[in-house]
């Protein structure tokens, strides 16, 4: 099935030949996707299952094989304080095959949004002066390829001061020169993408999906 928009008023389910089934609700587990229709449950191997779709969020989701490089712990990593108090997340990263990761645009140039939720321990005892609250951090990876390529991961660390991840992905240089790259063939685009990149503020999450999809719709005219 080609997604024609990310508007259906239905969660869906896409197999692995390419059905596309309605559902009530998607529930998903390590290994399995669950789904309930009319009281019916049915269960899914998570190899079965390409793409999903929930639509009150109005979210796209697509199975990717998982690309993490397993990370050896060296001896320093012992004062890392942060990442010892998420191993556990990176453990559970290196273990899965698949993982499945929201689809922001449609089409040959592929945008990917993997929200990333850590969450910190408090330590102490209320109402006492070295007490700390227990928290979480929303943070988000941002990835891209080309129809069925390796994932791409638009590097934050790279440019942190001009990134808000909070907020969604912004055009910074390096997300300008990724596109550069990406979405070449078409002068209008690339002018486009240009004055994108010069103007005041800085683009947004939208103005680079909206113009992503405009080069994916003049591709897929032009095949």
């Amino acid at each position: 099935m080609y997604l024609k928009n990310y508007s259906q008023s239905s969660d869906f389910i896409v197999t692995k030949s390419y059905d596309t089934i309605y559902v009530d609700k998607i529930e998903l587990t390590d290994y399995n996707v669950k789904t309930k229709k009319a009281n019916q449950k049915k269960k899914y191997n998570i190899e079965e299952i390409i793409s999903y779709y929930i639509a009150n969020k109005k979210k796209y989701y697509e199975r990717i094989t998982n690309q993490i490089e397993k990370k050896e712990l060296k001896d320093s990593d012992r004062y890392d304080y942060k990442r010892m108090e998420n191993l556990y997340i990176e453990e559970y990263d290196n273990r899965i095959k698949y993982k499945f990761i929201q689809r922001l645009t449609i089409g040959k140039v592929k945008l990917f949004c993997e929200d990333l939720k850590q969450t910190y321990t408090g330590s102490g005892t209320p109402g006492t002066p070295n007490y700390t609250p227990a928290s979480h951090n929303d943070d988000k990876n941002y990835y891209i390829s080309i129809y069925d390529s390796k994932l791409e991961p638009i590097n934050k660390e790279s440019d942190i001061n001009l990134f808000d991840f909070s907020q969604g992905l912004t055009l910074n240089k390096e997300v300008y020169e990724i596109l550069k790259l990406y979405l070449y063939g078409n002068k209008d685009i690339d002018i486009k993408l240009d004055t994108l990149f010069s103007s005041k503020p800085i683009a947004k999450e939208k103005q680079i999906i909206d113009l992503i999809n405009e080069y994916n719709l003049w591709v897929k005219s032009n095949k």
